[in-house]
């Protein structure tokens, strides 16, 4: 396997890794919330009154927030991919962006248990 497409694949597996946690989505679960600002006061009050069931729901919404974020700023980068000619490089390698099923898609897929094929 050429050294681009190691790279990228790792760059997508961290993703995914980095996907399946946050700190907001913790803290709602734990009522960890460092409040400091009036913003985070009145939030951490939210969170308080909410029932673990109820927090777990929020959290799980809010990791879902999360992820969707990464998936949405991974399909702007394709745009720019397809679109603008954009490259990505890493380490003097480019990146083989549509090499598989695109930067979304294999974001999606990798989160979802798919196998990197043997391209």
């Amino acid at each position: 396997m050429d050294k681009g497409t190691e790279i990228y694949r790792e760059l997508m597996d961290s993703l995914v890794e980095k996907s399946r946690s946050c700190v907001c989505a913790n803290w709602v679960k734990n009522i960890t919330l460092n409040a400091n600002t009036d913003e985070a006061k009145r939030l951490k009050s939210v969170v308080e009154s909410l029932t673990p069931k109820q927090r777990e729901v929020l959290a799980d919404n809010t990791l879902r927030a999360y992820m969707d974020g990464i998936y949405d700023t991974l399909c702007e980068l394709e745009w720019y991919i397809d679109c603008k000619e954009m490259e990505i490089t890493v380490e003097g390698e480019k990146l083989p962006t549509t090499k598989f099923e695109g930067l979304g898609n294999d974001f999606i897929g990798r989160r979802d248990g798919w196998e990197w094929p043997e391209k």
